[in-house]
């Protein structure tokens, strides 16, 4: 079993982090989602958690499991639907800020798997154990932990991206974020999938290799993925 860490989430909620492993995350820009809506999305979901915990299900945590995935896919469609969203990354030259800032900690504190920057949110897949791979004798006092990590990714890119927008001192990104570990080679698989097919499900383009900012490491390119509309 994987060491953990206990780490701050969202900022509000205690949350823990397994120490090396592989995560999917998502942010968005602040505003994106009205915050009326986002409340009762996680009433529902919180609901659903309560009424599975107290029904004594035989595989509660793969039930609480399904809820979660069931609340992250409504989630990001009301993401990907841009009702009434900013829509600043879709401008080039902040979504280059975003991905250079991404980018600057690929190789230090984690290996960079994929990610996809849409026009209101983002989604990233990071594999940790690079800190733990080259920190041996393990160190925990020098580990990293994701909540530290994201705030570095959205801090450097929002002071940038807002000097592009001329809104410095605003918000940019919304507090917190949303992330998943990798438990197996299958979750990682579906992760990465999803994050690269994430503009085709969102009618951005017909393959993901279109969309200039959609990435995915050469070295996963190399395992046997089923990427839909691939040859078109």
């Amino acid at each position: 079993m994987r060491k953990q860490i206990k780490t701050e989430h969202t900022g509000k909620l205690p949350h823990f982090h397994r120490i090396g492993a592989t995560f999917f995350i998502t942010t968005h820009l602040h505003g994106s989602l009205p915050f009326d809506v986002l409340k009762k999305l996680k009433k529902k979901r919180d609901k659903l958690i309560e009424t599975t915990k107290q029904k004594g299900e035989a595989d509660l945590e793969r039930e609480i499991y399904m809820i979660h995935r069931a609340y992250f896919h409504e989630f990001d469609q009301l993401l990907d639907n841009c009702l009434n969203s900013p829509t600043y990354l879709i401008n080039p030259s902040i979504a280059q800020v975003v991905e250079a800032s991404i980018r600057k900690y690929d190789q230090v504190y984690y290996n960079l798997v994929s990610f996809t920057i849409m026009p209101n949110h983002i989604h990233l897949v990071l594999d940790f154990s690079f800190q733990i791979k080259n920190n041996i004798p393990f160190d925990i006092t020098k580990y990293i932990n994701v909540s530290k990590v994201m705030n570095l990714i959205k801090g450097a890119s929002r002071f940038e991206a807002n000097k592009i927008l001329g809104n410095t001192g605003n918000s940019f990104w919304d507090n917190g974020y949303y992330d998943r570990y990798i438990r197996n080679q299958h979750h990682c698989l579906g992760a990465v999938n999803y994050t690269i097919n994430n503009v085709v499900k969102a009618k951005i383009c017909k393959h993901w290799m279109q969309h200039p900012f959609t990435w995915l490491n050469p070295e996963y390119q190399k395992l046997e993925l089923i990427f839909p509309n691939q040859g078109e």
